[in-house]
This record gives structure tokens, sequence and C-alpha cells, in this order.
């Protein structure tokens, strides 16, 4: 049989003769000697001696010497390791290997020889490709004329532009509008050109930021609903000075008929909302009216409920009413709802007074079951911190009267995993006489509060108020020293 081919015959005497025949050996192949016959048989760790090539003869006709050990060109060495042909773009391999005449193994470095203009395989111009390959480093917004727009629309590039308009002067700027303006829609809803278009809305000047909106009308629903458009209406909208209020009111006006449709879109609620904050009510009464008899529904809507926040923080009295009646009419479901529970909790942070205490009364009577609920239970906490002091007391009353023992309500409430966060907001919040009741009623459940999870959060808020005000009610622990 024969040897396995890693053998290594000789033992390590290859080691001991130094590295000399082996450097030999790789320095033959870079050269371009004439071709070797095939050897009868493998040298050390299966290679060749030095004075052979494992190299097939060349091809009949051809002139080109190959080594395969190696791709050379003259007595230029170039690595061949496995994967290193992948790194050669097509056509740039033409020393013989694939045909053609050219002594190059490489194309021509970019920039070299070509014009900046010029695309690369890659699809970019010689210049931006430079720019990627961090060979400008000292580039400038006036070196990119005539490659503003693909410059916006490349990752870096797009940084690059909007970094130095925060700081370019005058005609820079302008330089760099004039490119973009001809292209400013397909910008707008490009991945990486959108924050060129932004920057402009910010940076530019009052002309600039007005040509670049008049450029967005007439194309306003479709940017609302694009994912990268909707950013350029809400930065036009913010950016527009205000005493060109006509401009906003016409671009908003576009969304008339699509109310319902924008609110309810992942991209769309975003441009209602910044309309709602930029644009004078007096603009909005359509949106207003697309409301009517659809408050519930948007108001359980994970984007609509936040159209309606915003209504309710922006819109005159004369418009929030009809938005406010209809949320009246519906607290108990609200409250209730993943997402309408935060329309009510807004009315009682946000709210007139009158507004807060409707809310406050629907919720009377119904403490203990709305507090063991996933989402009331948040409006019950904020009932008892926004409500006024008289119906504060009322609600903590509700709790605490009542029987007493394992089935009251505020035992019933300390255990819940909900509720019992109302139990400490009503701590935090109750009057001194009122929290002293509910810390009486609250002692003879101690040891078995410790039992149980969220009881134990109970026992945590009153060691803090003993501490802090030295309550006379003794420590808080079991009572009779259980």
């Amino acid at each position: 049989m024969g040897q396995r081919r890693d053998s290594l015959p000789g033992g390590l005497d290859y080691k001991r003769g130094g590295m000399s025949q082996l450097n030999q050996y790789y320095n033959s192949l870079g050269g371009q000697g004439s071709i070797g016959g095939m050897p009868p048989s493998p040298g050390p760790i299966g290679m060749l001696p030095p004075s052979q090539s494992l190299t097939p003869p060349p091809l009949t006709g051809s002139s080109t010497n190959l080594n395969f050990g190696a791709l050379g060109n003259g007595s230029r060495f170039v690595s061949a390791a496995p994967g290193a042909e992948a790194k050669f773009r097509a056509g740039s391999l033409s020393n013989g290997l694939f045909g053609g005449s050219s002594n190059t193994l490489f194309p021509n470095r970019i920039g070299r020889g070509t014009g900046l203009g010029e695309k690369t395989n890659s699809g970019r111009s010689r210049l931006l490709e430079d720019f990627r390959n961090n060979r400008y480093p000292n580039l400038q917004l006036r070196d990119l004329q005539n490659h503003i727009v693909e410059f916006s629309q490349d990752q870096h590039g797009s940084r690059f532009i909007q970094q130095k308009l925060e700081r370019a002067t005058p005609a820079e700027k302008q330089m760099v509008f004039s490119e973009i303006l001809s292209s400013a829609y397909s910008l707008m809803t490009d991945v990486f050109g959108n924050y060129v278009i932004q920057k402009f809305f910010e940076f530019g000047t009052a002309e600039q930021k007005h040509t670049l909106a008049q450029r967005v009308r007439g194309h306003v629903l479709p940017l609302a609903l694009q994912m990268y458009g909707c950013r350029v209406i809400q930065k036009a909208l913010e950016s527009i000075p205000p005493d060109n209020a006509v401009l906003k009111a016409e671009l908003v006006k576009e969304l008339d008929g699509h109310v319902s449709k924008c609110v309810k879109d992942q991209n769309g609620n975003h441009v209602v909302q910044k309309c709602i904050e930029c644009v004078e009510p007096a603009a909005l009464q359509f949106i207003i009216n697309a409301f009517q008899n659809q408050v519930f529904s948007l108001s359980t809507h994970p984007y609509g409920c936040r159209v309606i926040q915003r209504i309710l923080e922006h819109c005159t009295p004369e418009q929030t009413a009809p938005i406010l009646d209809e949320l009246h009419a519906n607290t108990e479901k609200l409250v209730q709802d993943q997402y309408g529970n935060y329309v009510i909790q807004h009315v009682l942070e946000h709210g007139r007074p009158e507004d807060k205490s409707k809310i406050v009364g629907e919720l009377r009577g119904k403490v203990l079951t709305l507090s063991q609920h996933k989402f009331a239970s948040n409006v019950v906490e904020k009932c008892v911190s926004h409500s006024s002091r008289g119906e504060r007391a009322m609600l903590i009353d509700e709790v605490c009267n009542g029987q007493d023992g394992p089935h009251s309500a505020l035992y019933t409430m300390m255990k819940d995993q909900f509720a019992n966060y109302v139990v400490q907001k009503m701590i935090d919040i109750a009057e001194p006489a009122q929290r002293k009741i509910l810390m009486h009623k609250i002692r003879p459940h101690v040891a078995t509060l410790r039992k149980y999870t969220y009881g134990k959060h109970i026992l945590a808020k009153l060691e803090k108020f003993y501490m802090k005000s030295g309550a006379d009610l003794g420590p808080i622990g079991p009572p009779n020293g259980l």
C-alpha cells in the first residue's frame, strides 16, 4: 500500500533542512520560466522537488506560459488562494487564462485614466465609488457637481450631503438645490434621498422651502401613504413659515375625502397627526367632520387613538365637543379596550374638569371590577390621581367601606395582579386622614399578604410611609406577634 498523502517521509528532516527549498519552490511558481513535465512521484509534504512544476504543458498554439500555483503578470506575484478569483470582476483576468489581449490582471483603478462620471460594474459613478472607498478624505459639496442626485440615493453619500448642508454656504446650497429639484419627487420616496429633502426643509432658504413645497402639491396623498414620503410631508408642515399658512392649508386639503384611510394607515396617521399639530384649526374642520360617528371605532384603533388624542390637544373647544360627546357615550367600553383606554386617560390628564367628572361618575360603583381589568385598571389609577379631592375621596371610600375580612373589596384588590397598583396609588394620593383609614383596613391582612406576590407590593408601600411619617400605627407587621 502507498503512503498517506499527509505522511512525512524522513520524519522532521524537512524542518532541519530549513525553508530554502520551499522558498525556491514558491519563487519558481512566480516566474515565467519554461514549463517542466510531471514528476514520477511527489516530494516532501506531497509537493514536487523545487526543480519541477505541477503545471501541465501549455495548450497547443498558446504563447502564454501559465502557473496555476499563482497568477502572475511579469514579475508581479498575485495570490491564487481559494476564493481569490471571486474577487476579480468579469473580464479582469486577461493574461491568457480567459483570453484577451490585455496584460493587466486587474482593471484600471477608479478614476485613473477614466472620467469620474463613468459607471463602474457596481452601477455607481467613479466619484461615488472612490468616495465610498475613502479615496477622497477632503471631499466638499462643490466637488459633487452633477453627482448630487446619485449621492443622495446612496447611504453614505446621503449622510455626507446632510452633514454638509448644515454648514453650507448659500452658493453650495443653491448648487445642490438646483440638481435635486428636477428629481425631487423620486428623492422624496427614496430610502436615503428623503433625508436630503428633509434637510432642505430644515436648512434651506425660505425661497427654497417654498419651491420644494410647491413640488409636493398634487402629491400629498400618495406621499402621506408612502414609508419615506410621509416623513417629507411632516417635515414640510413643520418647516413652512407661519406666515405661509395658506400654503399649509392647501397641502392639507389634499387629504380631504381620504382622512379615514390615512388615519388607519401606518404611515398616513403620522401625517394626519402632524397636520393637527402644525396647521390652524380652522383649516382642519374637514378632519373633524370625517370623524363624525366614527370616534369609538377610531379610538379603538392602534393608529386612530393617537389622532383622537392630537385633536383633543390642539383643536378648538367647538371642534372637540362632538368628539368628547361620543367618547362619554362609550366610556365603559373604551376603558376596557387596549387602545381606547389611552384616549380616556388622555382626557383625565389634559381635559376640562367637567369632562373628568363625567368619566369618574361613569366609573363609580365599578372600581373593584374595573381595577382587576388589565386596561381599565390604568384608567382607575388616573381617576384617583387626576380627579378632584371630593371625587378621589369617594373612590377610596368605595374600596374601604363595606364588609371587612377576606372577601372585602380592598383585600381582593391587594392580591390582584392589576388592582394592587390602584391600591398603591390610593395610598400615595390619599389625604392623611384617609390614608390612616386605609392602613388600619390593611393591617389585619398583613400576615396573609406576605404569601402573595402582589400583596408584598402593598406591604412595601406601607413600610415606606411608616418610615417616612412615623405613623402611630405601630410596626407594620403581623398583628399580635404572629
